[in-house]
């Protein structure tokens, strides 16, 4: 972090700029052995096509797509810019080193505007202790579906709090907390813009692929939790065009960011479509979800059909007591069933949690051992406390200790600080012997006796 300069001027000290000089900004995390695929800032992306479409009249906009580098760098760059708005693709990664940018843009000029969107633009988030005070200088969160609310703040020519108030889609800071507008309507996917179809997304990689968005599930360790409307599933047509796009750049293949392949049927039969009318996927790889209780067979034959498809089945945990406690069930048999089904087409990586509230160090060993035995692949995740998540739905009775930075969990419901910490290292040295790869939040294993 950079060292701080005294508190901007307060809110409503300058009228806020009318201009439509648009600053983008995201950051991609530290690259590790675990995630070695390079893989766009997709959210900042979509944003960007929703704001060159959007015929917005004089609209100058520039993308700062980082990599590295200070938030001294980032903020001397800015201000030579001298952008009207500001808007921070905010992740767990990204957000303390946006957080000290945002102060010193504002302390630079208060009518600057600072919006912050993304997963961690949450006020649950700003409500932890190390960025408390920082509502002082973020002048509104895009919540959910930004990209039509970003559009609308750059278009207007009244940015004042009361006029960002009848924008739907923000959460506005008060002196008592954080205030929501109205609540947007879910958005038309195809009525969106594609980064690919504009070319806008750098090369190489994998492309980002999104079907709808939303969830069945509402399991509280996860951020996908509302349920899945029609509105929100790609049609054909437009899933051939992205692909034509992709296909453009110089990819490995996509990876499928929807909650799962499986918990939506109208998109996936939109996709199993596309697919067979466009050869993108012919010859690429695919990575995605599945969730094990809903596979079917029109499933296993759509993965058989993908050039190289790669399976994640996030399980959490075998014990059916720890998954009550994040809205989870699991079935040994029809899981064993299913598991080989997909590994007679695609490679296959059972997914785990580490410190999950409920769970204990004897279970998770359990669990984790039950998991290295399967012919599979393994990725042990560290349990992390998700500002729409875990954060804001977990009881009292979890007593959860988690680093207000990192998210990480430090202790919970079953964990003592140092059981958990007993339990990371366990992991760890695991994967150092068995050829496996340690990242910053997950660990890697290759199936038993494989290289990776």
């Amino acid at each position: 972090m950079i060292p701080l300069s005294p508190d901007p001027a307060p809110d409503g000290a300058r009228a806020r700029r009318s201009g439509r000089r648009v600053a983008l900004v995201a950051r991609y995390p530290a690259r590790d052995r675990a995630m070695p695929q390079f893989i766009s800032n997709h959210g900042l992306r979509m944003v960007e096509a929703a704001l060159r479409t959007a015929g917005i009249e004089d609209l100058e906009l520039k993308v700062w797509d980082l990599s590295g580098g200070s938030a001294a760098e980032l903020v001397s760059a800015l201000v030579a810019w001298d952008p009207d708005v500001v808007g921070f693709s905010a992740y767990i990664w990204s957000f303390p080193f946006f957080v000290d940018v945002a102060r010193e843009l504002k302390r630079d000029d208060p009518s600057r505007l600072i919006v912050f969107g993304g997963p961690s633009a949450r006020p649950s988030m700003f409500g932890l202790l190390p960025f408390r005070a920082a509502r002082r200088w973020v002048d509104a969160l895009a919540i959910n579906d930004g990209e039509h609310t970003f559009a609308q703040i750059v278009a207007a020519t009244d940015r004042s709090a009361e006029s960002l108030a009848g924008i739907p889609g923000l959460a506005l800071p008060t002196e008592q907390g954080w205030q929501s507008t109205p609540e947007r309507p879910l958005a038309d996917l195809d009525a969106l813009a594609s980064p690919y179809e504009l070319g806008v997304v750098p090369e190489g990689g994998l492309a980002v692929l999104q079907t709808y968005r939303g969830c069945p599930m509402t399991c509280s360790f996860c951020e996908w939790g509302t349920l899945e409307s029609p509105r929100r599933v790609r049609g054909v047509a437009q899933l051939e065009r992205e692909f034509s796009g992709m296909a453009a750049l110089d990819v490995q293949g996509a990876i499928l960011v929807d909650a799962g392949l499986n918990l939506n049927p109208h998109a996936f039969r939109n996709l199993r479509e596309a697919v067979e009318r466009h050869g993108f996927l012919r010859e690429r790889a695919l990575v995605c979800e599945v969730y094990p209780a809903a596979v079917r067979d029109e499933h296993i034959r759509f993965l058989g059909g993908i050039g190289q498809a790669l399976v994640g089945i996030g399980l959490q945990s075998f014990d059916n007591g720890v998954l009550a406690h994040v809205e989870r069930s699991y079935d040994e048999r029809r899981f064993e069933d299913t598991l080989w089904k997909l590994k007679s087409v695609s490679k296959v990586a059972v997914e785990i949690i580490l410190g999950l509230p409920g769970d204990t160090p004897e279970n998770f060993r359990r669990s984790f051992e039950r998991a290295r035995a399967l012919p599979v692949a393994l990725r042990v995740y560290h349990c992390v406390v998700l500002p729409s998540a875990l954060m804001v739905r977990a009881p009292a009775s979890y007593a959860m200790d988690f680093d207000p930075v990192t998210l990480k969990m430090r202790a919970c419901l079953g964990w003592t600080a140092q059981s958990l910490r007993r339990e990371c290292e366990h992991v760890a040295m695991t994967a150092a012997a068995e050829g496996g790869r340690a990242g910053e939040y997950f660990w890697i294993f290759p199936p038993p006796g494989e290289p990776y």
